[in-house]
């Protein structure tokens, strides 16, 4: 028996799991197993991905948690995990939420500038009120 393939309803993550690592919220089982994906080219299930989006989760998805979760898997896959939405996140150290998220352009002038001790590498949120990124 091959395990079904689930998608979070919020960011598309598609994985055989239960709840989203990203969101934190339960996934929506699909009609396609590991199996099947594992057959698929990588266009094929961006393909059926997109499919899921315009009919499973159109109501539910967030591009912008998408576009956020995957800048995060790109730059360190580990800090995806602890995600909390921008919408809901605050500062893990004074627990403010006047947060904003950190763009690449100001990442990249930062390691330009800084090179590796540049403090927002891998950073993907700095607090207004303390300064701390994470």
């Amino acid at each position: 028996m091959s395990i079904p393939m689930a998608i979070c309803p919020k960011c598309a993550w598609f994985k055989g799991r239960r709840k989203c690592d990203f969101c934190n919220i339960q996934m929506i089982i699909t009609d396609t197993t590991i199996d099947e994906i594992m057959d698929m080219s990588e266009k094929q299930e961006k393909e059926l991905i997109n499919y899921y989006i315009e009919t499973l989760i159109k109501d539910t998805y967030d591009p912008k948690a998408r576009e956020h979760r995957e800048i995060c898997e790109e730059n360190e896959p580990s800090l995806w995990a602890d995600y909390v939405p921008e919408s809901s996140a605050k500062c893990p150290t004074c627990q403010s939420t006047n947060i904003q998220k950190i763009g690449t352009g100001e990442r990249v002038v930062s390691i330009a500038t800084f090179g590796i001790f540049s403090k927002k590498i891998n950073k993907c949120f700095k607090c207004n009120n303390c300064g701390y990124t994470w």
